[in-house]
C-alpha cells in the first residue's frame, strides 16, 4: 500500500483518518507541531512514523515527502476570532506551510507527483450564498480565515497546473461525530452540545436558532479524504464541496440532541435561548446547504449519516465508553459499577 503523510495528525479529523488508513494497510507519517502524547493501537507490523515538524520549513517538507505517495494537509489554526485579531500570525500558521510544501515539492521533481488533499471550508463562499452551494458558486470570503484558506487553495491549484504536485481541496461543512475532542472551543458546536447533554447540562442557543447548517459526519469526512488520498485522478487542482445536502436549523439540530439525550440517558436536555452577541461575525449568521454531487460522481462518495443517525451514534458510543470506564476490571459487562 502507499505511504500517506497526515499533518495535524493529533487533531479531530487527523486521528480518525489515521485509524482508517491504518486499517486499510497504508504506511503512515503522522505529523504534529508538538510531540505526540499517545500512540495508535496497531499491529506490530504496522508502518507508522510519528514526526514532530515545523511545517513552515521547506526542509521539513522535503523529508516528509521523501517516498510519500500522498499528503493529507489538515494542520491549521481554525479559530475565526484569532485570525481576525492577528491576520499576520494566521498567515504564518496557515499559508506559510503551503508555500513551503510547494517549494519542497518543486525542489525534487518526480515522474509521479505527490498527491495533496487539502482541508478547507465551505464558508469561502461567504455569508449569503445562493443555496444549495456547489463548486460553481462564486467565492466571496468575508473573514481572514476564509481569505487565507482561499489563498492556500490558489497556491495548490497553480502548483498543480505547473506539474509540481497534484492537489485537490475538500471544502468541509460543520463536521461533527464521535471522536477526539477538538482543541478549538469555537469549533464543533454540535459535539459540545452533545457532551453537555450527556453530562445533564442545558443546551444554550443564540436567539431562536433559525440559521440553517449542513452538518457532515466525521466518518463521511474521513471517507472523503481517504478517497482523495487513494485516487490521484481526483487531485487535478479543483475544490470539492463535502456536505450531506440536507439543511437543518440550529434549533432543529438541538432538538435532535435533546431527543437522543432522553433516549440514551433518560433525561431530556433543556434548551435555553440566550441573546446573540453583538460582535457575532457575519459568517456565523449564514444559512448554508451544500451539493456534493461532483465529488459523488468523480469519487464514488456518498454520505452515510443523516443528522439523526449521527447524533444517536455519538450518544451510543460515548455512553458505551463511559460504562466501560466505570466497569471494574474483571467484572462482567453488565455488572454495576
Amino acid at each position: 500500500m502507499s505511504t500517506v503523510v497526515i499533518t495535524g495528525a493529533q487533531g479531530y479529523i487527523g486521528t480518525a483518518l489515521a485509524k482508517r488508513l491504518l486499517r486499510d494497510g497504508h504506511s503512515l507519517r503522522l505529523v504534529s507541531r508538538a510531540p505526540r502524547t499517545s500512540r495508535l493501537e496497531a499491529s506490530p507490523d504496522a508502518q507508522i512514523d510519528y514526526v514532530t515538524a515545523d511545517l513552515r520549513d521547506r526542509g521539513a517538507w522535503s523529508r516528509l515527502l521523501d517516498g510519500a505517495n500522498a499528503v493529507v494537509h489538515l494542520s491549521s489554526r481554525t479559530d475565526l476570532r484569532a485570525a481576525e485579531a492577528d491576520p499576520q500570525g494566521d498567515d504564518d500558521i496557515n499559508i506559510t506551510p503551503i508555500r513551503a510544501l510547494v517549494a519542497a515539492a518543486g525542489e525534487t521533481p518526480r515522474s509521479d507527483p505527490v498527491s495533496v488533499a487539502f482541508a478547507s471550508t465551505v464558508t469561502i463562499v461567504g455569508a449569503q450564498p445562493t443555496l444549495p452551494v456547489d463548486e460553481a458558486a462564486p467565492d466571496a470570503p468575508c473573514s481572514v480565515y476564509d481569505r487565507h484558506k482561499l489563498i492556500c487553495e490558489t497556491i495548490l491549484r497553480e502548483a498543480t497546473e505547473r506539474g509540481v504536485l497534484r492537489a485537490c481541496t475538500l471544502r468541509l461543512s460543520n463536521v461533527y461525530g464521535y471522536g477526539q475532542l477538538s482543541i478549538n472551543a469555537n469549533r464543533g458546536i454540535l459535539n459540545i452540545m452533545i457532551n453537555r447533554a450527556i453530562a445533564g447540562e442545558p443546551l444554550t442557543i443564540y436567539g431562536a436558532g433559525a440559521y440553517t447548517r449542513d452538518f457532515t459526519h466525521l466518518e463521511d469526512v474521513v471517507e472523503a479524504f481517504r478517497l482523495a488520498a487513494e485516487q490521484p485522478a481526483l487531485c487535478d487542482g479543483r475544490h470539492y464541496v463535502i456536505t450531506t445536502g440536507q439543511g437543518v436549523t440550529l434549533a432543529g439540530s438541538y432538538a435532535l440532541v435533546a431527543d437522543a439525550a432522553q433516549e440514551f440517558t433518560g433525561r431530556r436536555s433543556a434548551i435555553r435561548s440566550i441573546p446573540e452577541p453583538a460582535d457575532l461575525h457575519p459568517i456565523e449568521r449564514r444559512n448554508f446547504v451544500g451539493n456534493s454531487q461532483l465529488f459523488a460522481d468523480r469519487a464514488g462518495w456518498l454520505p452515510r449519516y443523516d443528522l439523526k443517525r449521527g447524533i444517536e451514534d455519538y450518544f451510543r458510543r460515548a455512553m458505551s465508553e463511559r460504562k466501560a470506564a466505570h466497569t471494574p476490571t474483571g467484572s462482567p459487562p453488565d455488572a454495576a459499577a
